[in-house]
């Protein structure tokens, strides 16, 4: 089957974004339009007003419904108005190897799409993303001048407007190239006859192709198998869920050989890998990886709108690949601070009793939609305090640590973290956690009011 191989360039974007895509000879302007819009960031379908035109000879292409109803029979631009659904590409390819592609009139974008080759063994009724280079922009982001200036903020988390641009960014799918992904997706624009005689295949599986590859991939020859699942088990213990997309994405900034998303999804969901993970308290779950006390809890749904919009900590590797373990969590001198007054107060100065006490405080602090001034109330309501003073000490040392814990809510931030990248936007934790006033050399009596702020006696609360 003839087909057309066409590089796809933004212009005016530095670095380059560019996309090189196949697809039989054949296609209208409308599908070429489709074929864009899957190999890019883009969706048009999120604004009515987001249209294409391309300007070619004497006719100018669009599915600008204004501007075809407007102009029918007149000139627009000195060009004659025409709809891309009744144009295909083929013939102002090959008489022009490249045109213009103008997309969302008030933004401006500008791809220019270059024929590269013309072939006659492409067999596929729609098309495939072969390559690219560089992330998309998203919808609305102002055109190239835009995305400028959005990737400024984006890629710096100490600017006043981060969390509200990421937030946005993840909003309007902003996502990295994941060309196996787009090629399931490009499936859909499919305006010709697969030709499956001539392709290698197995009840419609593909064995083997020169452009779309093989639906399989061979496990026995994929690299660093045992290091992705150190990984898979690390990401679900620090993030509590991740998706495909960014696991791959920061899998392949700190490794040299990279892996796809097809190869991690057929690796994961092979029975011996995924009886690994599950021994690793994380399951596979569509596209993503999701520790096992979110499916255990039901606790899926309310965790996503949580962390919706917020960024991910992302360790280095070293540090990363400790959270395989599922006992590890970063260490602070809040903790080690609490430690030791636990041991000295209560346990002879015994500082293994003591970091028990503290692990399990963090491990339930941990926990998705914990309720902190609870886990406030459980961990002193262990211990008999003297006198306020003292117990304010401990209110303080508590606090400490819970806006200094990393939390699956805050995408493997700390409370802390999130408040100091974005101080305007986020509110500190509730006034509960702070230390009341301290009346020095006097006891609690079991009547009175709880120190901790509850509103209830002593006794019924932290003096229980």
């Amino acid at each position: 089957m003839k087909a057309y191989i066409l590089k796809l360039t933004f212009e005016y974007l530095e670095p380059s974004v560019w996309r090189r895509v196949i697809l039989p000879a054949g296609a209208t302007f409308n599908r070429l339009h489709e074929t864009i819009q899957y190999v890019t960031n883009f969706k048009s379908t999120i604004s009515p007003y987001h249209f294409f035109g391309i300007g070619i000879d004497d006719i100018f292409i669009t599915n600008n419904g204004a501007i075809l109803e407007e102009y029918k029979g007149k000139k627009f631009a000195g060009q004659t108005v025409k709809q891309p659904t009744r144009i295909k590409i083929d013939s102002y390819l090959e008489k022009h190897g490249q045109f213009v592609y103008s997309y969302d009139f008030g933004d401006d974008w500008r791809i220019r799409v270059e024929l590269e080759d013309t072939v006659e063994d492409y067999y596929f009724g729609y098309p495939t993303l072969l390559d690219g280079e560089g992330t998309a922009p998203p919808e609305d982001v102002g055109g190239p001048p835009g995305y400028e200036e959005f990737l400024k903020v984006y890629h710096d988390p100490t600017h006043p407007d981060y969390l509200r641009t990421y937030a946005w960014a993840e909003g309007m799918y902003y996502l990295p190239l994941d060309i196996d992904w787009v090629n399931e997706l490009l499936k859909s624009v499919k305006y010709k006859k697969t030709e499956w005689q001539h392709i290698d295949h197995d009840n419609y599986f593909i064995l083997s192709d020169k452009y779309r590859g093989a639906d399989f991939t061979d496990l026995e020859t994929l690299p660093n198998k045992d290091l992705v699942i150190q990984y898979a088990a690390a990401c679900a213990q620090l993030y509590g869920v991740i998706n495909y997309s960014k696991f791959v994405e920061i899998y392949n900034a700190q490794n040299k050989i990279p892996i796809s998303s097809k190869e991690l999804h057929e690796l994961l969901t092979d029975y011996h890998y995924s009886k690994l993970l599950e021994g690793k308290y994380v399951h596979v779950s569509y596209n993503k990886l999701v520790h096992e006390a979110i499916e255990g809890f039901g606790d899926y749904d309310a965790l996503m709108s949580k962390v919706k919009g917020k960024p991910y900590y992302i360790p280095s590797k070293k540090e990363l690949l400790r959270y395989a373990d599922e006992f590890y969590f970063e260490k602070t001198i809040h903790q080690k601070k609490l430690a030791s007054m636990v041991a000295k107060d209560y346990f002879g100065g015994s500082t293994v009793k003591a970091h028990k006490e503290i692990e399990e405080l963090v491990y339930e602090l941990q926990v998705f939609d914990i309720n902190v001034q609870e886990a406030l109330k459980e961990f002193l309501g262990r211990f008999e305090f003297v006198d306020k003073k003292r117990l304010n000490e401990y209110v303080q040392a508590v606090s400490m640590i819970a806006n200094t814990t990393r939390i699956w809510e805050n995408r493997g931030h700390t409370p802390d973290e999130l408040s100091q990248m974005s101080k305007p936007q986020l509110k500190p934790l509730p006034n509960t956690f702070e230390p009341t006033d301290v009346v020095e050399d006097v006891k609690v009596g079991r009547n009175d009011p709880c120190p901790c702020g509850s509103g209830k006696k002593y006794k019924k609360c932290c003096g229980k």
